[in-house]
């Protein structure tokens, strides 16, 4: 028997053998052996229903059919659980055939679990074809050839079986024979720009058991085309809102079509003399442009052709954001849900980033049907550590929101407690500060502080819980003692880390201790008063209102009233003042009857402005300061006992009713 190259050998399968031994089922098929080259090893493999369970060694036989002499057989040992063993070359004889078994341990006699027979010229394996692929970039074609390293008749008459699948999936796609062609197939319907892997084996014509093993897979790619699909792209602004970041995802290579891909960004950019639109061309994925644009397009491109454009308007819109976002974590993933909007948008779009680190290179994003209120976010996201997630509402003409919410994948216990200062406010009460603690430290969702207050003499400790939203609390202590106070925030997990310090409330005031000031204060505002009291008095004439610091006449302390003749028959004048002052009723004096005497007009004149100077009744003008009194008929009381004539007291002028009295100016008016 000739051999050339390295030989594969066939595998003969032979019926199993099943044997009860002391209960143990055990169970030994498809035994097969093969060698590899001219002067390889034979290694012998079988496989069992069940494992070989029965304890000790096992041992492969064999044993030449056609010479029985001593010499021409052997055994080789192996553990419990081999299921393969290697045969040296040099115990076999080509052109021999051989009984082979397994046998098994045993107390009594040997136990056969496998037997069989094979040929030494029917294991034989030609090797593998060598595959080469060709890939034609012009006419799109993938053309695969191969080649043998044997020349013998056999191998003149012998066909090949073909195979090839997508990379990353599991079935084959197997090429019918009759379409390969002596040394070549052409591949055709392939997915453009798709990585495949192919494999090929030969069967020999006369003996079609014996099939070489599979050659090594080749794999290539497809032809290149034209992008297809939308490019994922969004957009961020700095927090100084003075730049604009336009980010993308790359396009998948199923999408891409191509290794060399462009993109195309256009975008309208709104002036003072109006919009203008602009184009330009980068690689990936990121570019920056004018906070003043308005509208963006980005499209793939490469050498094939471009994709569709994908659209965003930058405009903010007046429809109503998400609301109610909420972000709960599930260990290694984060599940965003929010209410949906009162005016359905075209598209969600869930964006998130770390709250303590939020930059363009830390932006990721995922678009969500309008029919959706929820997704669940894979992005690698960190045990306790905060991420921001934002869902915007897409519309025809702008975008609305977003609506933002802080979440963990996982909650920790705070790291730090709150930074805290005392304040004292009064001997019995103090006022605890505190600041936020720091985003990172905090390491989850603060639910409530805790404050702990214990004073050096009791030693008994009280606690406090202060809700979230609150900076400070009101503690009750106790004048001049020294306490000690600690402070803790607390999560879904626990309270974490506390903060520590001392602080000694505030003596008690003694009353002389603030009498003394006052009094001081009040004796140099007297003296001030004394010494300055005129200018003070006219400073408030120009500040107050008149009404303030005007003279108001006061008829019972007048000198008027006491100067009048209106007096009571003891002398006093207590009835004229109940009735001017007080508005007592008295009884009226005894009716009298009033005789006018006519007096010239120019007497009349002269007797008028000689009462506005305050003048006394003189000359002719007598006649009009004294009236003949004369007792009414009809009066009440009797007429014997009124005088005849009733003189009047004089007229007293005090100067105050200069006030009230008319001007020159307002008679000439008048008349």
């Amino acid at each position: 028997m000739r051999y050339g190259g390295h030989f594969a050998y066939h595998l003969l399968l032979l019926l199993p053998t099943i044997i009860l031994d002391s209960g143990t089922l055990i169970v030994a098929s498809g035994l097969q052996c093969f060698f590899k080259g001219r002067c390889g090893d034979m290694n012998c493999t079988w496989n069992s229903g069940r494992e070989l369970v029965m304890d000790g060694t096992y041992t492969l036989n064999f044993r030449s059919v056609k010479y029985t002499s001593a010499g021409q057989g052997g055994v080789v040992p192996f553990l419990q659980g081999q299921q393969w063993v290697l045969v040296p070359r040099r115990n076999l004889t080509c052109s021999d055939r051989y009984e082979v078994w397994v046998e098994g341990p045993a107390s009594d006699s040997s136990v056969t679990l496998g037997h069989g027979m094979f040929s030494m010229e029917k294991i034989e394996k030609t090797d593998p074809p060598v595959l080469v692929v060709e890939i034609s970039e012009v006419s799109s074609e993938v053309i695969v050839t191969w080649k043998t390293g044997h020349e013998s008749e056999d191998h003149l008459h012998s066909h090949f079986q073909l195979r090839y699948r997508e990379c990353g999936t599991q079935n084959w796609t197997w090429v019918n024979e009759e379409d390969i062609e002596p040394g070549s197939y052409e591949f055709s319907h392939l997915e453009a720009f798709t990585e495949y892997e192919v494999q090929i084996r030969h069967v020999l014509q006369k003996r079609n058991e014996l099939k070489s093993d599979w050659s090594q897979p080749v794999v290539f790619w497809s032809p290149a085309a034209a992008p297809v699909g939308l490019v994922d792209f969004w957009w961020y602004l700095d927090k100084g809102f003075s730049s604009l970041t336009v980010l993308w995802k790359e396009l998948e290579p199923k999408a891409a079509k191509s290794h060399n891909v462009t993109y195309v960004v256009s975008y309208q950019e709104r002036g003072a003399h109006g919009s203008s639109i602009s184009s330009i061309m980068v690689s990936c994925c990121n570019i920056i442009l004018p906070i003043s644009v308005q509208y963006i397009c980005v499209s793939a491109a490469n050498s094939m052709g471009r994709s569709q454009m994908a659209n965003l308007s930058l405009e903010h819109s007046d429809f109503p954001p998400p609301e109610g976002i909420k972000a709960k974590g599930s260990h290694v993933d984060l599940h965003v849900f929010w209410k949906p909007c009162r005016r359905i948008p075209q598209e969600y779009v869930v964006q998130w980033s770390e709250a303590a680190n939020r930059s363009a290179a830390t932006i990721r994003w995922k678009r969500v049907v309008p029919t959706n209120h929820d997704v669940i976010l894979t992005d690698g996201f960190q045990p306790q550590v905060p991420y921001l997630v934002s869902v915007y509402g897409l519309y025809l003409h702008g975008y609305a929101g977003p609506a933002s919410a802080v979440g963990y994948v996982k909650e920790g216990e705070p790291s730090v407690g709150p930074n805290i200062t005392v304040q004292s406010v009064s001997p019995n009460q103090v006022l605890v500060l505190w600041d936020d603690i720091p985003l990172l430290q905090q390491r989850g969702v603060i639910t409530h502080y805790t404050i702990y207050t214990r004073s050096k003499e009791s030693q008994v400790l009280r606690s406090e819980n202060v809700s979230v939203g609150r900076n400070s609390s009101l503690l009750n202590v106790h004048p001049s003692t020294s306490y000690q106070l600690w402070m803790s925030a607390s999560t879904s997990e626990g309270e974490g880390r506390k903060s520590y310090m001392e602080f000694t409330s505030q003596d008690a005031v003694l009353l002389p201790v603030i009498l003394v000031p006052l009094t001081l204060i009040f004796v140099i505002l007297c003296i001030l008063v004394l010494l300055f009291h005129q200018r003070i008095w006219d400073v408030g004439r120009w500040i107050l209102p008149e009404w303030c610091w005007q003279n108001i006449p006061d008829p019972m302390h007048s000198k008027i009233t006491i100067q009048s003749q209106y007096k009571d028959v003891d002398g006093s004048q207590t009835a004229f003042l109940q009735r001017l002052y007080l508005g007592v009723d008295t009884p009226d004096p005894p009716l009298i009857f009033v005789e006018d005497i006519s007096e010239p007009a120019t007497s009349l004149s002269g007797g008028v402005h000689g009462n506005q100077r305050g003048e006394g009744c003189e000359g002719s003008q007598a006649v009009l300061c004294q009236t003949k009194l004369t007792p009414s008929s009809t009066g009440p009381q009797d007429a014997s006992n009124v005088p005849e004539s009733w003189p009047l007291p004089p007229l007293i002028i005090s100067g105050y009713e200069k006030h009230f009295m008319p001007s020159a100016e307002d008679l000439e008016q008048c008349s």
